[in-house]
């Protein structure tokens, strides 16, 4: 479960003047309801909550399977859709495979799709498989502010494929595609941070921040004495705004290492939410998910009956889960779970704790009930949570807790101002 965590967040703007705090924010001012607000995507959630968005609803149909572009969005940064699928014959999930033209012209992107879908088996209904997706296209390319947009995907995967797909009839392959009419919306800065931290042979610097309406790119130097690890491959990056709150991070992290001088040099790209207001600076602190291969109760489990009483303990390297509450909704079909993190990296620690149905877990986790406000608790930094999962309270209910043993690298805590004169327009 730690694996589907980004390490979470930073910033995206700070604007002393309402000018550019209208640029950055957004060209909407009406809210609508969107399916990118059900996205784990914090930038595009954030974003379709405050805004309005294109509602495009163009199908394209392709070997017994029909797509329909919902809607889209573009704030100088990404494109971003949102879609859904459908197929009387076949399973189906996420759209693959993709290409963008613009004004006709093939353009170099980096592909983002959506981990949050909603299937549908057949039904008496709709009388269709179905899914409902987002993805968005992160462009490489100069392109104008205003422009037609050819998306084509040539590839649909199907639901038992959605997560690994390794067999041919996990997908099914076909072209589907759409164009529309593009206008940009908000407006994207960059600047270049001089800050920088050093902790005995590591040197921790900044090399750019991109602050855009739908999310924050923030490029990263860690600098070695010689090749250190896991430090080298497993350094995460935790942010946070002037007032503590954390900035989810989302997407692919992107890296490179070079040696120079005897030294190794790792870059890398995160992408992150943007925050909600102005912050004056963000809060960079590296760290990792997991501590070293040597803790002996690195791989163990604290399991207790959801019966047991309370407050109930669940034990990690320097910290602790503390279960104060269980209730059970008025309809019983839900069960919620209040509990306290103790120690650093409250987001990390608390995604440690989940409820079984049975005593042992089971291969594969299939008698893992997730928690309905994963995402939620992940990208929060506080240290009082609710998990809630769907079942009522039964005998046969434990709650389990991972020993979690990340690691936060305070010395290389970096704070980095964020100043208007700093900006550049890209």
């Amino acid at each position: 479960m730690m694996s589907m965590i980004a390490a979470a967040a930073i910033l995206f703007l700070l604007l002393m003047q309402s000018p550019l705090k209208d640029e950055i924010e957004g060209a909407f001012t009406k809210k609508s309801s969107s399916l990118f607000s059900q996205s784990f995507d914090p930038g595009l959630a954030a974003m379709s909550s405050q805004n309005d968005v294109s509602q495009v609803n163009q199908s394209s149909e392709n070997s017994g399977i029909k797509v329909t572009l919902k809607e889209v969005m573009y704030d100088g940064y990404r494109l971003a859709i949102s879609y859904k699928v459908q197929s009387k014959e076949k399973f189906v999930g996420r759209l693959d495979s993709p290409r963008l033209k613009v004004n006709g012209k093939l353009v170099k992107f980096s592909f983002d799709p959506s981990r949050v879908g909603e299937f549908k088996e057949i039904n008496s209904q709709e009388k269709v498989h179905s899914y409902k997706g987002i993805a968005s296209f992160v462009i490489n390319d100069k392109i104008p502010s205003d422009f037609k947009a050819t998306i084509q995907f040539f590839s649909i995967r199907s639901k038992s494929g959605f997560v690994l797909p390794n067999k041919p009839e996990d997908s099914t392959n076909g072209k589907w595609e759409f164009t529309v009419p593009v206008k940009k919306r908000g407006e994207v800065y960059a600047f270049k941070p001089e800050d920088k931290v050093k902790d005995g042979v590591t040197t921790l610097s900044v090399d750019q921040i991109i602050l855009a309406p739908s999310a924050t790119e923030i490029r990263f130097s860690k600098e070695d004495k010689g090749r250190r690890l896991p430090l080298v491959e497993a350094m995460a990056y935790r942010v946070l705004d002037d007032k503590g709150n954390l900035l989810a991070g989302f997407g692919d992290n992107q890296g490179s290492g070079e040696e120079k001088n005897g030294n190794f040099i790792l870059h890398s790209k995160r992408t992150y939410g943007p925050p909600s207001g102005k912050p004056s600076y963000l809060v960079i602190q590296p760290f990792l998910y997991d501590g070293p291969t040597q803790n002996a109760n690195k791989n163990h489990t604290t399991i207790k009956s959801i019966s047991d009483k309370l407050p109930m303990t669940f034990p990690q390297k320097n910290g602790s889960i503390v279960v104060n509450k269980i209730e059970e909704s008025n309809d019983k079909k839900h069960v919620k779970v209040y509990y306290e993190v103790k120690g650093d990296l409250p987001e990390i620690r608390g995604s440690a704790l989940y409820l079984l149905k049975g005593k042992t877990i089971k291969k594969g986790g299939t008698n893992v009930l997730n928690d309905n406000h994963y995402f939620e608790n992940i990208k929060s930094a506080d240290r009082n949570k609710m998990a809630e999962f769907n079942t009522g309270l039964q005998k046969d209910l434990y709650l389990a807790g991972s020993y979690a043993s990340p690691v936060l690298f305070k010395d290389l805590e970096l704070k980095i101002p964020i100043k208007r004169e700093d900006l550049l327009k890209k």
